[in-house]
């Protein structure tokens, strides 16, 4: 018997498991079609092995902790603060939060049933709309049951791939000793909010309205809207293509956050909000790049963008 039926059973009386759709990361559990009183769902099945096998990340008792609090902050954002986002930006509809020791039961309505589909390159506006007011709705709130750092690469909770670098960068780069020094100044930014964390294209739905859903919150957390920006637009633009569209891009944003303000929290003075994370743009960029050259050296992302984003961050900053 599959591990989470009995954690569906006291909820659902007619279960009907379909096709497993997908696995979950490096053995995690896996996502799993189902129809649970005769609503059409998605399970997001979750159990942690006492191994996690990744080829790129080494096995740790640290690595192990921060893949399980992970999904215990999905959980609690799934509980406490999905139902009451705001219609501009929703999450994907959670029927029911199940958890049981460190195994969990994610139900979600089947968002393909409903008019939704995996989001594309046709959808960056829309969804820098969501980030906008997902950041305007939350900004200054606490992140009770969160991260307390939103985001999965961030120095505290990357200390292998730290002391990788200087394993993979050359002695020219100064990237490690600037690394305390970017994450304070993203830590210390007076106005926060909530981040997504892991704001991918791949974790967006919309629908032929353009109607956005975002999915995927084991990364929640406090942070500085700019750094869901910057890591929403590595996944959708190339190297040229940042060249060419990120300023612009960033600009729509920032209109879109001000326009949001002005709705969610209308005592908050925007232009203040944005000239601080405007400041800290280069700087998201440069906190990223300091745990791809520790994880991964030669990842694509790496190019003439970001690295033009890091060097002004080290210049700027007497880094």
């Amino acid at each position: 018997m599959a591990f989470y039926l009995p954690l569906l059973q006291p909820h659902f009386k007619h279960i009907e498991i379909g096709d497993t759709l997908t696995s979950l990361w490096s053995g995690c559990g896996s996502i799993v079609e189902c129809t649970l009183d005769a609503e059409p769902c998605v399970i997001k099945a979750i159990k942690i092995p006492s191994h996690i096998n990744h080829p790129k990340i080494k096995q740790s008792e640290f690595a192990l902790k921060r893949k399980q609090q992970s999904y215990c902050v999905e959980y609690n954002f799934y509980k406490r603060y999905s139902p009451f986002l705001p219609n501009k930006a929703k999450s994907i509809e959670c029927v029911s939060a199940i958890n049981s020791g460190d195994d969990y039961a994610l139900v979600f309505k089947n968002f393909t049933k409903h008019g939704f589909a995996q989001a594309s390159s046709l959808h960056i506006k829309a969804i820098l709309t969501w980030l906008a007011h997902f950041h305007a709705f939350n900004l200054n709130k606490p992140a009770t049951g969160l991260w307390q750092q939103g985001n999965y690469w961030h120095l505290s909770t990357r200390p292998d791939e730290y002391k990788k670098l200087d394993e993979t960068l050359d002695e020219k780069s100064d990237i490690k000793n600037a690394a305390f020094k970017i994450d304070k100044t993203l830590q210390t930014s007076h106005f926060k909010t909530l981040i997504h964390g892991d704001a991918k294209l791949a974790n967006f739905a919309a629908s032929e309205q353009s109607e956005i859903l975002a999915y995927d919150f084991q990364y929640v957390g406090a942070g500085v809207g700019v750094t869901d920006v910057m890591y929403f637009m590595t996944s959708c633009f190339n190297e040229e293509q940042l060249h060419k569209y990120a300023d612009t891009h960033l600009a729509y944003y920032f209109s879109q956050f001000k326009n949001a303000l002005k709705v969610y929290q209308p005592t908050i003075i925007a232009d203040d909000v944005i000239a601080q994370w405007q400041e800290l743009w280069s700087i998201t960029w440069a906190d990223f790049y300091r745990f791809l050259a520790g994880w991964s050296p030669t990842h694509f992302k790496i190019n003439s963008y970001m690295m033009a984003q890091v060097n002004t961050t080290l210049a700027n900053n007497n880094l």
